[in-house]
C-alpha cells in the first residue's frame, strides 16, 4: 500500500433532515428505487402475466432505463464512506459480505424446504442452490462491486486508477450468460459511484441544467430502446454482431437516465421533505433488502395464465400489498425469537446486514 487515502468529507450537505448524520434524501431515493423495482416485477408478472409483451411496454422500458444502474449506484456511493484503506478484510466480510450472503441463503432455502414439506415436486438441494446463485442477482451485484471496492482501496494513491481498471475488466468480462451478464454490468455503476463518493461529488452537485439535459437524452433514447437493448438480452456481448450498436445506446441512455433520476429525486426529496408521503418513502427506503428479498420469492411463485393479464392499477396495488405485506412480515418477526433469521441476521453473530 503506498499511502492511506483520508476519508472524504459527508456525501451530501444541505438544509435536508437528516438522521444519525445521514442525508434522508439518500433514503428518499432508495425508496422510490424499491418501489420500481416492485413496480416493474409486477408489469411483467401481472399487466403481461409473464409473457415476454413485457420487453415492448413504454413504461415497462422507462423504468428500466434506469432503475437498476441508479439503486446499485447509491450503494455504491453510500459505500464510499464505510469502505476505505482503514477497513480490515475481517470488517468486510462480517459486517457488509457475509450478511448478503446469509439472507440470500435463508430466502433461497426456506420457501423451497416449505413447498418440500407439503409434498410438492422440487428438488432441494438444486432448487436452493439456484436461487441462490441466480435469484438474487442483484444482491451479488452489491457482493462483487463492494468486494471490488475494498480492493481498490488497498492501492493508496492509485485508488481512482484501480476502481476504473476494475469496473472496465467487468464490462468487458466475456461472461454474457445471466446473472453473471448483469452482475457485472450492475457492480461497474457501484464502483463508478463509489469513485465520485470518495472524491466527494454530491448528488446535489450535479447541475439542474445538466440533469434536465440528460433526461431530455435518455427520453430521446427511450424512442430507439428496443428488447435487444435490455442488458438482461444483450448480455454485454460486445463482440457479437450487431450487440456493439445496442450498447452504444444502452450505456449512455442508462447513465444519462440515472443522473437526471438521482438528480430530480433528491430536489423532490427537498421541496416535500416535510410532508407524510416523503416520510412514508423514506421509511420505505429503510426496508429496501427486505423488500427485494420477499418480493424476488413473491414474483418467482406468481403464475398468472395469459388470459389473466391485468392492468397498471392492479400491478400498482400489487406493489403496494408487497410493499405493506413486507413491512408486516418485518414488524412480525420482530416479535419472535430468532426472527431475524428471516432475514439474513443472526443477534450473536458481531454483525449487522448493512442496508445500503
Amino acid at each position: 500500500m503506498v499511502d492511506i487515502v483520508q476519508r472524504p468529507a459527508p456525501l451530501e450537505t444541505s438544509q435536508a433532515p437528516t438522521r444519525g448524520g445521514r442525508d434522508l434524501g439518500l433514503d428518499f431515493i432508495k425508496g422510490i428505487l424499491i418501489l420500481l423495482v416492485v413496480f416493474g416485477h409486477s408489469i411483467q408478472w401481472i399487466v403481461h402475466a409473464g409473457t415476454e409483451g413485457y420487453w415492448a411496454d413504454g413504461l415497462f422500458q422507462a423504468i428500466y432505463l434506469f432503475h437498476m444502474p441508479a439503486f446499485i449506484a447509491v450503494s455504491g456511493y453510500l459505500a464510499a464512506s464505510r469502505i476505505d484503506a482503514a477497513t480490515s478484510l475481517r470488517q468486510f466480510l462480517f459486517r457488509r459480505t457475509l450478511p448478503l450472503l446469509l439472507a440470500m441463503a435463508v430466502w433461497a432455502a426456506w420457501p423451497n424446504l416449505a413447498r418440500a414439506f407439503v409434498g410438492l415436486e422440487t428438488h432441494v438441494r438444486s432448487d436452493v442452490w439456484r436461487d441462490f446463485r441466480d435469484s438474487f442477482w442483484f444482491l451479488w451485484a452489491v457482493v462483487v462491486g463492494s468486494a471490488g471496492a475494498f480492493a481498490a482501496t488497498r492501492f493508496g494513491a492509485y485508488e481512482r486508477a484501480a476502481l476504473l481498471l476494475i469496473a472496465a475488466v467487468l464490462l468487458l468480462a466475456p461472461l454474457p450468460d445471466f446473472p453473471r451478464s448483469v452482475i457485472r454490468y450492475t457492480a461497474a455503476f457501484y464502483l463508478i459511484a463509489f469513485l465520485a463518493g470518495r472524491a466527494g461529488v454530491t448528488i446535489r452537485g450535479i447541475p439542474p441544467h445538466f440533469a434536465v439535459a440528460a433526461g431530455a437524452a435518455a427520453t430521446v433514447g427511450w424512442l430507439f430502446w428496443t428488447p435487444d437493448t435490455y442488458i438482461y438480452n444483450n448480455g454485454f456481448a460486445y463482440w457479437r454482431p450487431g450487440v456493439a450498436g445496442q450498447l452504444a445506446l444502452m450505456l449512455p441512455v442508462s447513465v444519462a437516465a440515472t443522473l437526471a433520476f438521482l438528480r430530480g429525486a433528491v430536489a423532490l426529496h427537498d421541496r416535500i421533505a416535510p410532508s407524510a408521503a416523503a416520510r412514508i418513502v423514506i421509511a420505505i427506503g429503510g426496508m429496501t433488502l427486505e423488500i427485494y428479498l420477499a418480493q424476488t420469492v413473491a414474483f418467482r411463485a406468481t403464475s398468472l395464465p395469459p388470459e389473466l393479464a391485468a392492468g397498471y392499477l392492479d400491478a400498482a396495488a400489487a406493489t403496494a400489498i408487497t410493499v405493506a405485506g413486507t413491512a408486516a412480515l418485518v414488524a412480525l418477526s420482530r416479535r419472535f425469537p430468532g426472527g431475524e433469521l428471516l432475514w439474513g441476521r443472526l443477534p450473536a453473530l458481531p454483525f449487522r446486514a448493512r442496508n445500503d
